[in-house]
């Protein structure tokens, strides 16, 4: 029996999508593993690797990447020279120290040398024919001076690149006016392009002349070299023009052969060029010389004479404005003219009467080295210092009383007398610079009197109990009529003398009884007198009760005349210790 035919092949295996993934995106996801394999890396060490060779590719096409880091730089620089402009300081100092020397020992060096062609020049018959030609043509005579005595002196100097007509470097003597070298040589790079296309020659513009100015064009393979000199140069000086082109292109041959307008390459030439700016004058002669010496050496000793005595006139003059400033400044002092005559110093003004003596203001800078007249006549013044001086020696207020001057008003605080208050009152109004007198902080001593006086009225008042009662009988019951009159006529004696008085109400109890007892009976008592004396008119906020326990001792007054303590307190009153006591405490009241 033959097998059947699905039995005798083997189907084939089945494909899925994860068998034919390698083949399909197997390259893409190498690509990816290499990326995650570099994305592991530190970022840091990516950009170290690769901003050099960033920096050398952007070098190679250009000046864009240092065109984009320049504000970087300059906004890092300027930030960090904020926050810590030492350590800027230290880090630059190293260089700035010998620019700095070198800057001060030139410039001391050509004021050496000007100070001896001043002494040189300065009485002699040449000088003075330049002084007046100087006057006349409306020259400075330092300018007059150098036209006269100089043989030639190189101005400015110029490295043009000559492909592009470019100044590569420029140098000027001192006081030279600065001039727009691009626009220098761009006029010349003209005249020369004129001079070749017009007349057909090859041959270069070598020397050109403007008034007292010459210029000595030096040519090169790759530039030119440009002086421009005032008066006659000798010939030497062409061969020293050709030798320092030729050192400039031996230093700069490879940067003036690739130069595409970057001029920072030939900055290190200014030393190559400076040999350039040459000068020569005339030799002064001897025995002019020695003449102009000694009237310089006179002249010098006049000078110092005047400006010895300009310096004391103007010391003296000084010391007068010293003076007078000092015057004017102390209250109560006018000063209307201070003069100087015949070594005599006189000062004319007004003086109020409580004012300093004006002389002792002056001795105050220590002691006159001039005589001084002072003449000053009485007036009064309105300062307010001097106001308030002449209030308080007016007015003479007593010990405890303070005076101030507020808006021109005299205004009084403290105790005082009811009769001074009075006379202070009208005295105030008719001194001069017072508008007025303000009394609100004052109180009238008379007042505090009667208020303390009411206060022991009240305080030798006494109410009794029964043994055991808290509550009044009906003979002292009574007597709170008097108590409440006395402490309403309290309140009103310290509300005059501007003060308030808190009463006290203790009540006391006898030694019969516990302790504890005693105590609420004492306090029961006592309030008792309260709500009495706050039902006939007395201000519960002025009266406070307070329970004293038991008084076993009892003192009457008649013990304060020296008896025995043992018959005092034999003679004393039972019935005090059932009793309820009154203590006043006044306090001045606070006024705004």
């Amino acid at each position: 029996m033959r097998e059947p035919r699905a039995r005798r092949e083997a189907p084939p295996p089945r494909k899925t999508l994860e068998d034919l993934r390698p083949l399909l995106v197997g390259p893409e996801q190498h690509r990816i593993q290499r990326i995650e394999e570099r994305l592991d890396q530190s970022m840091v060490e990516m950009v170290a690797g690769a901003l050099p060779e960033a920096v050398i590719e952007s070098r190679k096409k250009g000046e864009a990447l240092s065109w984009a880091l320049e504000p970087l730089l300059s906004s890092a620089i300027q930030e960090r020279v904020r926050q810590d402009p030492g350590s800027f300081a230290d880090a630059i100092s190293p260089a700035m120290g010998p620019a700095i020397r070198k800057a001060v020992r030139c410039a001391l060096r050509a004021m050496i040398q000007r100070l001896n062609e001043a002494a040189a020049l300065g009485l002699s018959w040449r000088s003075m024919r330049w002084r007046v030609e100087a006057r006349r043509t409306g020259r400075p005579f330092a300018e007059v001076v150098l036209l006269r005595s100089m043989v030639y002196r190189t101005e400015q100097l110029f490295l043009v690149h000559r492909g592009t007509g470019l100044v590569l470097e420029h140098l000027s003597a001192d006081e030279i006016p600065y001039r727009d070298p691009d626009q220098v040589t761009a006029m010349l790079t003209a005249i020369d392009a004129f001079a070749h296309d017009a007349f057909r020659t090859d041959a270069r513009l070598e020397r050109f002349r403007v008034g007292d100015l010459t210029g000595w064009v030096e040519h090169g393979p790759s530039a030119l070299l440009v002086s421009i000199v005032r008066g006659v140069a000798p010939p030497a000086y062409g061969l020293v023009l050709c030798e320092t082109l030729e050192r400039v292109h031996l230093s700069y041959g490879g940067e003036l052969a690739g130069f595409r307008g970057d001029r920072t390459p030939f900055s290190g030439a200014r030393e190559l060029l400076s040999r350039c700016l040459q000068q020569q004058r005339q030799p002064i002669p001897r025995r002019a010389r020695a003449v102009s010496i000694a009237a310089a050496l006179l002249a010098a000793v006049v000078a110092a004479a005047l400006v010895f005595s300009v310096r004391a006139s103007r010391e003296d003059q000084r010391r007068v404005d010293g003076w007078g400033e000092a015057l004017r400044r102390e209250p109560g002092l006018l000063v209307t003219a201070a003069e100087r005559r015949a070594g005599q110093v006189v000062f004319t003004g007004l003086r109020d009467p409580l004012a300093a003596d004006p002389r002792a203001v002056l001795e105050r800078g220590g002691p006159l080295r001039q005589e001084v007249i002072l003449r000053f006549e009485p007036f009064y013044s309105l300062h307010p210092q001097i106001v308030e001086r002449r209030v308080a020696s007016a007015l003479e207020p007593p010990p405890g009383v303070t005076l101030a001057l507020r808006g021109g008003a005299v205004a009084a605080s403290g105790v005082a007398p009811q009769r001074w208050i009075e006379r202070a009152r009208w005295s105030a109004a008719v001194l001069p610079g017072v508008s007025g007198f303000d009394g609100e902080g004052l109180t009238a001593q008379e007042s505090i009197d009667r208020a303390r006086a009411a206060a022991r009225s009240l305080e030798a008042m006494e109410l009794f109990f029964r043994r055991g009662a808290a509550r009044l009988s009906g003979e002292q019951a009574a007597r709170l009529d008097e108590v409440a009159a006395a402490a309403e006529r309290l309140i009103a004696r310290a509300r005059e003398a501007g003060m308030t008085a808190e009463i006290r109400e203790i009540g006391y109890a006898d030694p019969v009884g516990s302790e504890a007892s005693n105590r609420a009976l004492s306090q029961a008592r006592a309030e008792h007198v309260a709500a009495e004396l706050v039902a006939r008119g007395i201000p519960a906020d002025r009266l406070r009760a307070s329970g004293g326990g038991t008084r076993r001792e009892v003192v009457p007054p008649s013990c304060a005349g020296g008896a025995a303590r043992a018959e005092c307190r034999a003679g004393a009153d039972e019935r005090r210790a059932r009793s309820v006591i009154f203590l006043v405490d006044l306090h001045a009241e606070s006024k705004d």
